[in-house]
Order: structure tokens, then C-alpha cells, then sequence
């Protein structure tokens, strides 16, 4: 780990220096960017870079904090806003979905609501912020509507994106619609041969549907191994993608090896 942030002091033309290989406790951090009346990204990177390593509850508390506390006094904190707003509602849906206390949950699900409703009202077409609130929408599990029309506007706007095809593929097949499920997964792949393992067990498991075993087998057999209930679903990864992102949920944040998926078709 590398790298540092340099936050300016107050009437001074001195500066802070902090390394993200030897960061603070949060309360002292969270101290500091009150006391320098620090601008939003600041807050914004410091926090990430505590997601990063792990420190969740620092992460929390300056996204928090943040809301009230950050300087917002520039060009373009707008953008800034939008980030620090979608990152912790991105991580709030993403613990919801993990959460098997439906009190808990449902609590989550409360605090991502407040935030991405929120963020509606800064900047409501941001690319990051659809596809959270997609991924958000999908994971309510009522809300396959309102998922695929946002996921629409994204694909309109980057027509390979990777997560909204993905998106539509999960909404295609719980509507059992497998061969427009297997359209989206194959356009994935087309876009980026590299995918996770888990788009080619999707595409398996929806030519099993097709009656189709022989392509199934050839398309998960013997490259991935993954057991079926695992296929798909792919919302921890876009969601663990939307809260470290800096930018865009580019294709390139889907080269790495797939994690767990718990978004299961029905």
C-alpha cells in the first residue's frame, strides 16, 4: 500500500501530510478534517482508503460526519458529493444483503434509501448512481421495473457497460426469459473475454433452462467449477466496484477473479 493526501491547514499555507500506509485512528482523522475545515474529497479519498484496508467503522463515521462537516466550498463538489453519498449507500445495500436478520435489513435498506434519495437531488442521471440504485432495486427484489429502466438509461448512454448487462441478464431470467438472459451474458463476454468465471456459469445455467446440457457443459466444464447456486448475480461485485471507484464502473473492474455471488435466480 502507497500513497498519501495532503490536507492544507487552516490560514496557513502549510500543509498535513498523511500516509494511507500509516493512517491515524478515524478520530483523530475525523478531528483533523473538522478542525482544518477540510474540503469534501478529502474526506472522500481518507475514507476509501479506510474501506480499503478494512477500517469500516472509520469508513462510516467520515462518510457520516462528512455531510455536515466537509467544506463544500469549490468547483464541481457536486461530483464529490455524489461519491461520498453513493459509496455509503452502495455499502449499506451490500451489508443488507449479506444481513439474515430481516430487522437489521431492513434498517439498511432504510439508511441506502435516505442516501440515494438524496443524491437524487444533486445529480440524478450520474452513471454510479444509477447503476447503485439499480443493483439496489433488484436486491429489494420487488422493484425488477425500476432496476431495468435504469439500467436501460445507462446502456443508451455506454452500451457496453458491463454491470447494467449484467443487470439485465439477472432480470431477464427471473423473468424467465433465458435466451434474452444468455443475449446479455454473451454481450458481456463479447465486451470483455476476461470476465469473472461466474458469466459463463450464468450462460450455462441458462442454457440448462433451454434444455440445451451439451452447450452448458461446454461453457462451465472444465474451466469453472462454481456450484450453480453461485451462478449470478454479480451485486456484491458491481457494488464492491461502485464504492472503491473513483470514477466510472468500467470494464476494467471486472478483469479480476469473481467473488461470491448471492443474488440467486429463481
Amino acid at each position: 500500500m502507497s500513497g498519501s493526501v495532503e490536507i492544507p491547514l487552516r490560514d496557513t499555507d502549510e500543509v498535513i501530510e498523511l500516509d494511507f500506509d500509516q493512517l491515524p485512528d478515524g478520530i483523530e482523522v475525523l478531528s483533523i478534517l473538522r478542525h482544518e475545515h477540510a474540503e469534501l474529497h478529502y474526506w472522500v479519498t481518507l475514507s476509501l482508503e479506510y474501506y480499503k484496508q478494512g477500517k469500516v467503522e472509520d469508513f462510516i463515521r467520515l462518510l457520516e460526519a462528512s455531510r455536515l462537516d466537509a467544506n463544500v466550498d469549490y468547483r464541481d463538489f457536486e461530483k464529490d458529493q455524489m461519491r461520498a453519498l453513493d459509496m455509503l449507500a452502495a455499502y449499506y445495500v451490500q451489508e443488507a444483503n449479506r444481513e439474515k436478520n430481516k430487522d437489521k435489513k431492513r434498517d439498511l435498506f432504510t439508511k441506502a434509501t435516505l442516501l440515494y434519495t438524496t443524491a437524487d437531488k444533486i445529480i440524478m442521471y450520474d452513471q454510479n448512481h444509477l447503476l447503485g440504485r439499480a443493483y439496489f432495486c433488484l436486491l429489494e427484489g420487488d422493484k425488477m421495473e425500476q432496476a431495468d429502466a435504469q439500467f436501460n438509461f445507462v446502456l443508451n448512454q455506454l452500451p457496453n457497460n458491463i454491470p447494467s448487462l449484467l443487470g439485465k441478464a439477472c432480470i431477464a431470467f427471473n423473468k424467465k426469459d433465458f435466451r434474452g438472459s444468455l443475449a446479455f451474458y454473451k454481450k458481456a463476454l463479447r465486451t470483455n473475454p476476461n470476465c469473472p468465471a461466474a458469466i459463463r456459469l450464468g450462460m450455462g445455467h441458462c442454457f440448462m433452462k433451454l434444455g440445451n446440457q451439451d452447450k452448458a457443459r461446454h461453457v462451465t466444464v472444465p474451466r469453472f467449477c462454481l456450484p450453480f447456486p453461485y451462478l449470478v448475480g454479480h451485486q456484491h461485485r458491481t457494488l464492491s466496484c461502485l464504492i472503491t471507484s473513483s470514477g466510472d464502473a468500467t470494464v476494467a473492474q471486472w478483469n479480476e477473479s469473481p467473488g461470491r455471488h448471492n443474488f440467486r435466480h429463481r
